[in-house]
């Protein structure tokens, strides 16, 4: 069995959250940019349509998505994916669950399909979704033909970037390199492999730290500072920004990967952030439901006759501590900054809170700083658009 199928036999949390924000910010990107103008969505590493127990997989929702923005943009919804037996199913599900929406599927490689994608996004809002599984992806694509577009109307890049991948990666290539014969012809091919996604062989000098093949904790710490400036030099020189996700099967553990986004608008950093807050009571959900499927004996336990999972519990008692820490942030930045506007620092204003909080829980703790005199800014209309400041 391929990674692949033990991927689509059941979602695990950490995709729940990716899911999560496919079947919301795809019709928020429609919603703010496709005025006058049509939009595409593409799933670049579409896969199965659907996973083995019926629930939606990332092309399912895309097409959901285009089937509700339909009603007031011009939409197409583009799909390529390589693996005959995925595209097959690909191609059933979208047919017969699908929706009635434009769509077009390809089956090859994104690198192969990506010139009649552009083609048919000339004069489009695009907002690509790259799902690769593993470091599949060509940094040059990315920068130059996906980044490079023109800045209107608008291209957003939702890219996973597997942690765990590149750590195994890395590791071994690094560990082989250091015995007397070097590095075997399968390992020459996961060198360049990682060569040709990260944008050079810079990554090397990182895993350089590691000395012991069996070191995964300092494998994954590499590569996620690999992960931070894999995207610094995507957005090198360019207006984009990347607001960044480490997802993670549970807390507590290490990251399995990082979702980035990769706008030039402060309003997609905000709403993506937005969107991470929401999606996040679903991972929240998921993997404590995870961890009861392994441990049933917890279950009653832990919630007796209850619920699994209130989220409406869970929402009202984190509440107060995710828009505290909000104001922590906000002070500091007050402290940094003689002015600045909350659309300008989306990151930064979330911190730790990112994927926990959204947008209400931010208006609060500008409203608490506002009652306190500490910021100029009451927190009310589109107040993450305005100038604020100490009074």
């Amino acid at each position: 069995m391929s990674a692949n199928d033990e991927f689509f036999r059941s979602k695990k949390a950490a995709a729940v959250l990716k899911h999560g924000i496919l079947k919301r910010y795809p019709v928020v990107f429609a919603s703010k940019t496709g005025q006058g103008n049509p939009i595409v969505f593409l799933d670049g590493y579409a896969g199965r349509g659907e996973y083995d127990g019926g629930e939606p997989g990332s092309p399912l929702l895309l097409s959901r998505c285009a089937e509700f923005v339909q009603g007031f943009r011009d939409v197409l919804a583009f799909f390529v994916e390589q693996d005959p037996d995925s595209y097959a199913n690909l191609e059933q599900v979208l047919r017969e669950k699908g929706g009635p929406v434009q769509r077009e599927l390809r089956q090859g490689s994104l690198d192969q399909h990506l010139p009649e994608l552009l083609a048919r996004a000339k004069g489009a809002s695009l907002f690509a979704f790259l799902d690769p599984f593993g470091p599949a992806l060509d940094f040059d694509l990315i920068r130059t033909r996906l980044l490079g577009r023109p800045s209107w109307p608008p291209t957003e890049v939702l890219l996973h970037f597997s942690v765990s991948a590149v750590a195994r990666m890395g590791r071994a290539v690094h560990v082989a390199g250091q015995r007397p014969v070097g590095l075997s012809e399968s390992e020459r091919k996961t060198a360049a492999r990682l060569d040709r996604f990260l944008g050079g062989a810079w990554w090397r000098d990182d895993f350089a730290q590691v000395s012991d093949a069996r070191d995964d904790e300092r494998a994954t710490d590499i590569a996620l500072r690999v992960a931070d400036r894999y995207a610094r030099n995507l957005t090198q020189g360019s207006a984009y920004q990347a607001v960044r996700m480490p997802v993670r099967p549970r807390p507590g553990l290490a990251p399995k990967y990082v979702l980035t986004l990769f706008t030039t608008h402060g309003e997609g950093a905000w709403h993506f952030a937005d969107t991470l807050g929401k999606a996040g009571v679903e991972w929240e959900e998921a993997w404590v439901r995870e961890q009861l499927r392994r441990d049933e004996h917890l279950a009653d336990t832990l919630f007796g006759d209850g619920p699994v999972f209130d989220a409406e519990q869970y929402k009202a008692e984190n509440a107060s501590r995710w828009s505290r820490a909000i104001e922590r942030n906000l002070v500091k930045m007050l402290e940094q900054h003689a002015s600045f506007k909350i659309v300008d620092h989306v990151a930064e204003v979330y911190g730790e809170v990112l994927g926990h909080a959204w947008a209400p829980h931010v208006r609060q703790a500008v409203k608490a700083l506002y009652r306190q005199k500490q910021i100029s800014c009451p927190g009310t209309g589109d107040f993450w658009k305005e100038v604020a400041w100490r009074p």
